[in-house]
């Protein structure tokens, strides 16, 4: 990579040059001489002007900068070896010029051009000497005011053209090395900001917040997770005490950064709760270490911290799912030790219902014992099932078949009266879903039940099926909305809770069975009240493609063309 140099920028360097340092000779040359050639001299200086105005021309219609340079070196060295004629030969003061184009020319063309300026350099002066000195060449005299000038002698010209090659060379060879560092420090410059820029992404993207504080405690950098976290935006805080900014609100976690400042020493992972400007409560775990410069002088702290409300969230349902398996095996146990008297006891009740005569008040008894043992044993089998939860067998199966099968188990129940209604709308295309297709129409059936008791006995449960094909994985949504008064807001986030139920005679398994079984699947089920009246229960399930033409289609095309309603 050379170093490119603007027209602009070398246009105005000829014109310094030829301005203020041949121009400005030669006017004094005129006032300090007698005899100078002024109208010839004051020609070679038009000369350089029109051949600048030359150059601009000729650079302006296409012709590369470096053949304008090269030309112009030329035309300088020929300017200069005319200024040296008409000032008194060889030997003239204006033959320090030479080494103007010399250094131009490494400057700008590098090694090579500075060598060929020398040489072309030291050819003019020596063929000059020659010419002058066959008589060929006639060296004018100039009088200093009275002072005598004659012809260069040869040895002044050996002199100078040896400082003139000289010159080319040193000067080339310093241009080259200028040259090279500067390729290389490009290159590093370039390595340099991409690894700033793929290091500010990094920080960008992370999940994490960073903030660096430098040993005043002065904010120097927040990334937006940061921002996020602690609910402030970096131009609150950059350039600003840690203290002022943030310690009125937060002031543990602007306590342990002060101390990680104070001691030099830093701090092991710590937890702790921030109260942010908008009076929400986020719990984080906060890493604290020093930050050193690349001779190992300190220059602040970093903080590393994230949001832990779902990690706190995730422990609290570890710790309640492995206190229900405890409390689930125990009571399972326990469980089947009931089941087997309670079936003795209701036998015998059966068998003395039949031989003894009871009436009035002593059959009423005997009815509630009979009743009463049967719905114990209803809720212990319920509960043995959810606790036994057989593993899933996946298979594709056909969304609109598992639904016409609900439609039918529904209508032929004992409680399906004449004033519920049951619809289910079109499907978007002939899903295709990975389900266990007897797990799955239990989990329809109890959701569909528990709508037809939130109902009354009046009402309309419609089910809908939306399509999902760009989330990753592929989902289907089964939603079941009824015309029931909806959810109290106050339990809705407790109905998938084992044995929390809400009517006389639930046993609170229901739900919590129904949506154990879609989890299984990789799935999940979203409760919700709708606006106005009534509640949904939404089924996602994990979406395998559409069924058209007796075969199975699973690509992405046609789940983005034949699906037409979208949520």
């Amino acid at each position: 990579m050379r170093r490119e140099v603007s027209l602009g920028q070398w246009l105005f360097l000829r014109l310094v040059v030829v301005t203020l340092v041949m121009g400005a000779g030669i006017v004094l040359l005129s006032l300090a001489a007698e005899g100078v050639h002024q109208r010839a001299l004051y020609g070679c200086l038009a000369v350089e002007y029109v051949g600048l105005t030359l150059g601009y021309l000729l650079a302006r219609r296409g012709v590369p900068l470096r053949v304008v340079q090269s030309l112009e070196i030329g035309l300088d060295v020929a300017v200069i070896s005319a200024c040296v004629h008409f000032t008194g030969g060889v030997s003239s003061k204006f033959a320090l010029l030479y080494f103007i184009p010399i250094l131009i020319a490494a400057f700008h063309l590098q090694q090579r051009g500075a060598i060929t300026t020398a040489l072309l350099t030291a050819v003019a002066i020596v063929g000059y000497a020659l010419l002058a000195a066959s008589g060929r060449i006639h060296t004018p005299d100039i009088n200093y005011r009275g002072t005598a000038v004659s012809g260069s002698a040869f040895l002044e010209i050996h002199f100078l053209v040896a400082l003139l090659v000289l010159t080319g060379f040193l000067a080339g060879g310093l241009a080259s090395r200028i040259q090279s560092k500067a390729e290389q420090l490009h290159v590093k410059q370039g390595e340099m900001e991409d690894l700033l820029h793929e290091t500010q992404r990094i920080l960008d993207n992370m999940s994490s917040g960073v903030l660096t504080l430098d040993q005043e405690g002065r904010v120097q950098r927040v990334n937006p997770a940061a921002e996020q976290i602690l609910g402030v935006t970096a131009r609150e805080l950059v350039g600003r005490p840690i203290q002022e900014t943030l310690g009125p609100i937060m002031p543990v976690f602007t306590s342990h950064l002060g101390d990680a400042l104070r001691d030099r020493l830093s701090a092991a992972r710590v937890e702790l709760n921030i109260m942010r400007r908008d009076t929400r409560v986020v719990p984080i775990g906060v890493s604290i270490s020093q930050q050193y410069g690349p001779d190992s002088p300190r220059q602040g702290v970093i903080a590393v911290f994230q949001d832990l409300t779902d990690v706190l969230r995730m422990r609290e349902r570890v710790r309640v799912s492995d206190r229900l398996a405890a409390m689930g095996e125990l009571s399972a146990e326990i469980a089947h030790e009931i089941r087997n008297p309670l079936a003795s006891i209701r036998g015998s009740v059966e068998v003395l219902a039949c031989e003894l005569q009871v009436e009035g008040e002593n059959a009423r008894l005997m009815q509630l014992i009979l009743r009463e043992s049967e719905r114990l044993n209803r809720i212990i089998e319920d509960y043995l099932d959810y606790a036994r939860l057989r593993p899933i067998q996946t298979r594709n199966c056909r969304l609109a078949d598992l639904l016409d099968d609900l439609l039918r188990l529904l209508r032929s129940r004992d409680d399906f009266g004449p004033n519920l209604r049951v619809q289910v709308l079109d499907l978007p295309a002939d899903l295709v879903v990975e389900i266990d297709e007897e797990q799955m129409k239990q989990v329809f059936l109890n959701i569909a039940i528990n709508a037809f008791q939130a109902m009354e006995g009046e009402g309309t449960l419609t089910v809908v099926v939306d399509a999902r094909p760009q989330e990753r994985p592929p989902q289907a949504v089964v939603r079941f909305l009824d015309d029931g008064p909806g959810i109290d807001e106050e339990i809705l986030d407790r109905i998938f809770d084992p044995f929390f139920t809400t009517k006389p005679a639930g046993t609170g398994l229901g739900l919590p069975m129904a949506n154990r079984i879609v989890h299984s699947h990789r799935g999940s089920i979203v409760a919700r009240n709708l606006d106005g009246r009534g509640a949904e229960f939404a089924v996602h399930l994990p979406l395998v493609g559409v069924w058209e033409g007796g075969t199975l289609d699973k690509s992405a095309k046609a789940l983005d063309e034949r699906v037409v309603r979208t949520s």
